[in-house]
């Protein structure tokens, strides 16, 4: 009888307690499942098949995959390669979609790196090195271990050395990443490859990277990518200080120091980098924006003025200009202001907007006696404003 339809969200339910039972499984018989891998996957499809009738090859698959690492992460065999693979080898044949075995590649390969088994990893990895960022920098740090172990051994003092093929081939590789442009992040991890170091691997690399090629500035691009994304602020204030240094006029590098600022709630440096991007690129809009957006947030009337002058100088739009004096008296809790604002922009800017409809409705929160709420309603009208306005200015928002 087929199984009566269900929503996603009620099966991934279901799915998440099914992944839950079978952890637990896997923690309690982590011997007997290293004795004998083709019972115990005989096992899992029977649990899947019993509990779903109905589920994706996706969700199928995704299962599959959460089992194998659980087994790899509390396995006492996890540092043999024979039982790694083997592992792998039971795993792929149980996907419903055979093109999985890129990811247990891949985690292989980092696993041969962390055992020292450099040429393996090598070899293992390189036909993934345009899937992720991390791979190329994986690959280079083989090169580079397999290099600084060969110096170790002729012993030449390190002022005689001369590149080896090893080192070059480490640079090679941190070049091929600028070149494939590989994404970051787009794999993901399970949670045994924590105690693998990729991470580490990844910032070496691009810290090495950056010293070796000082002139190239995707470097340094591709490690704030990863920790933004990652939430990395210590790594991702060190790049910005070497940017700083290096790249003190570009507009990407000072957009993201200014961001920056804001996230760490440093007011002053924040103001520091509005003032440096009006001295490197005094046509533009862009710091003339931050610039009163700053002073909206510390509500600093007079400094206000001031930026929105010269915004009106340069021809800053209209309806932007309504949003943000709007948005002015709204952080600085004048509510007849706020509302008188409201009013301007319904006659003369978005009178037949729908987003208008939205900033009326949230507008009415923003004054509640519930603090929580009007907070909560604040910080909603400021994030979409400014998403908002940053289109109209097309101004880049990463």
């Amino acid at each position: 009888m087929e199984e009566e339809w269900q929503p996603d969200a009620v099966l991934d339910i279901r799915i998440a307690q099914v992944r839950k039972e079978l952890s637990e499984y896997v923690e309690k018989n982590a011997e007997k499942i290293d004795s004998n891998l083709p019972v115990f996957y005989g096992h899992v499809m029977s649990i899947i098949e019993n509990s779903f009738q109905g589920i994706s090859d996706e969700a199928h698959d995704r299962l599959i995959d959460d089992v194998t690492m659980k087994v790899l992460e509390v396995s006492k065999r996890s540092g043999d390669i024979e039982y790694v693979e083997r592992l792998f080898s039971h795993a792929v044949r149980m996907r419903k979609r055979q093109a999985g075995r890129m990811v247990f590649d891949v985690i292989l390969g980092f696993k041969l790196i962390d055992l020292g088994k450099y040429n393996q990893a090598i070899e293992v990895l390189s036909k993934y090195r345009a899937i992720d960022a991390i791979i190329c920098t994986a690959i280079s740090y083989c090169y580079y271990a397999l290099s600084e172990e060969h110096l170790s051994e002729d012993g030449v003092p390190a002022h005689n050395r001369r590149p080896s093929e090893k080192a070059l081939a480490a640079r090679e590789q941190m070049i091929e990443l600028v070149r494939l442009r590989a994404p970051v992040n787009r794999l993901k991890f399970p949670h045994v490859l924590q105690e693998l170091k990729i991470n580490k691997i990844f910032w070496f690399m691009i810290r090495l990277a950056v010293d070796w090629f000082p002139t190239e500035i995707e470097f340094l691009k591709v490690g704030l990518e990863k920790a933004r994304k990652d939430g990395n602020r210590e790594m991702r204030g060190d790049l910005l200080k070497i940017a700083s240094e290096r790249y003190f006029s570009d507009m990407f590098f000072l957009r993201d120091l200014y961001h920056y600022k804001i996230e760490m709630r440093d007011a002053s440096g924040a103001t520091a980098v509005v003032r440096q991007m009006m001295q490197q690129h005094p046509d533009e809009l862009e710091p003339v924006y931050y610039g009163m957006q700053l002073s909206i947030i510390s509500s600093q009337k007079s400094a206000y003025s001031s930026f929105r002058k010269i915004a009106a100088g340069k021809k800053m739009p209209l309806n932007v200009l309504a949003l943000l004096d709007f948005e002015f008296e709204l952080v600085a809790g004048k509510k007849i202001e706020t509302y008188a604002c409201l009013e301007e922009i319904r006659n003369r800017v978005l009178s037949k907007s729908y987003y208008l409809i939205m900033i009326e409705y949230v507008t009415e929160d923003a004054f509640s006696d519930v603090e929580k709420r009007a907070k909560v309603a604040r910080k909603t009208i400021l994030d979409s404003l400014d998403l908002y306005c940053m289109k109209i200015l097309k101004m880049k928002t990463d």
